[in-house]
């Protein structure tokens, strides 16, 4: 069993490693995407300093590689559910720490929403729904950020997984208001890019 725990995370890490936002920025924008922006290599700081069509390609490798995390380890061990649950976390924590990046990748929310994907295709859907709805009502698109990492541990008891991966769920969420600390920062200081702003170039309101 411990061999294939390790083979599991091993597989959900290095599909969360491919940085699909590092290697868009170096190729189209000739930059480091994580000093631009808001500093994170993922979906919405792409669209943000790139543009639309660039955060939809990177949002679809980061979606895509969290379900193949899920869905390989189905395949190699079908009989483990867990561990198929484990990969697709591990899959998110390799998308926020690559290794060959300092660990500094991004914040983990396309490829949790694969995650889930590749457990049931409704709950893709909805971990979907919790970035967009949120982050369309609130104009802040790390509100989103924040519902789905908060319904992670609640899917995570309803599919009855081990306490320990309720554990790593919860925990989760710790690091994800970390990750997001500098967004928390910049809405207080009303310095925050909206949603509005990125999808339909509206300019920012007058603030104060």
């Amino acid at each position: 069993m411990i061999i294939e725990t390790l083979i599991g995370i091993l597989i959900g890490y290095a599909f969360g490693c491919i940085q699909a936002a590092y290697f868009v920025g170096r190729r189209f924008g000739k930059v480091d995407i994580r000093e631009h922006g808001s500093g994170n290599a993922g979906t919405s700081n792409i669209t943000t300093t790139l543009g639309l069509r660039y955060g939809i390609l990177v949002g679809a490798v980061d979606i895509l590689k969290g379900a193949l995390a899920v869905l390989v380890v189905q395949v190699v061990y079908p009989q483990q559910p867990a561990l198929a649950y484990l990969s697709g976390l591990m899959a998110v924590v390799g998308h926020m720490f690559p290794f060959y990046l300092g660990f500094r990748g991004g914040k983990g929310v396309a490829t949790l929403i694969g995650m889930m994907a590749g457990l049931n295709i409704w709950l893709g859907v909805l971990f979907s729904l919790l970035v967009i709805v949120p982050g369309l009502l609130t104009d802040y698109i790390v509100s989103g950020s924040f519902t789905t990492f908060i319904a992670l541990p609640v899917v995570t008891w309803m599919r009855g997984m081990p306490l320990s991966l309720l554990a790593f769920s919860l925990a989760l969420i710790v690091v994800t208001v970390y990750l997001h600390r500098s967004n928390i920062r910049r809405i207080l200081a009303k310095e925050e890019t909206r949603v509005s702003e990125v999808l339909f170039k509206k300019k920012p309101a007058a603030e104060g």
